[in-house]
This record gives structure tokens, sequence and C-alpha cells, in this order.
């Protein structure tokens, strides 16, 4: 199941142009993940800067699931999440199906 990733603003506009596709696994309803589990493969999801060294942490754990084409839009994921993580009025959306 793909994913839309975006970096938004507090009025829900993106701060980029583009949005990222990511297609690998995510650990949706594993409970050892404590904010990917919540990612919902049919709405949107969206993470805060306060969650993101969390997120940032549990999204290093799923690379080694990736196959080599998954590894470009995971790292483009990861470079929002630091945007995120280091800006203010950021949030990081997961756009479901």
């Amino acid at each position: 199941m793909p994913w839309s990733v975006r970096l938004q603003d507090e009025k829900g506009r993106p701060v980029l142009d583009r949005d990222v596709v990511f297609d690998g696994p995510l650990p949706v309803d594993e409970e050892s993940y404590r904010l990917l589990c919540y990612v919902d493969p049919y709405g949107d999801t969206v993470f805060n800067n306060s969650q993101m060294k969390t997120f940032l942490f549990e999204w290093d754990r799923i690379k080694d699931e990736l196959s080599a084409a998954q590894i470009d839009a995971w790292k483009q994921v990861r470079e929002f999440a630091m945007q995120c993580a280091n800006g203010v009025h950021l949030y990081l959306k997961f756009i479901g199906d």
C-alpha cells in the first residue's frame, strides 16, 4: 500500500513543491512501534515536531526491511522528518488510500 508523504505547515499547506510516494512496508498495528503502528492505510496520519525523535528512531528501524528500490523514498521521508524536527509549526503527513 503506497502512501503519499508531505511536509506541511500548521494550516495544512505543503511546505515543499512535492510529496514523496513511499510504498514500503510499515508496521501498522505492531505494538513495538509507538508511532508507526498508528499510520492509517486508508486515511491520513499527521505527526508533529515533538514526535519526530521517536518517529525517526522507528523510521530507521524499518530500513532493513526495504528493497533497494524503496530506499530513495525512505531517505526523502527521513529528510522531511528531519526538517519537521528542526522546524516550528511543521507536520509530517502520511496520506492513505
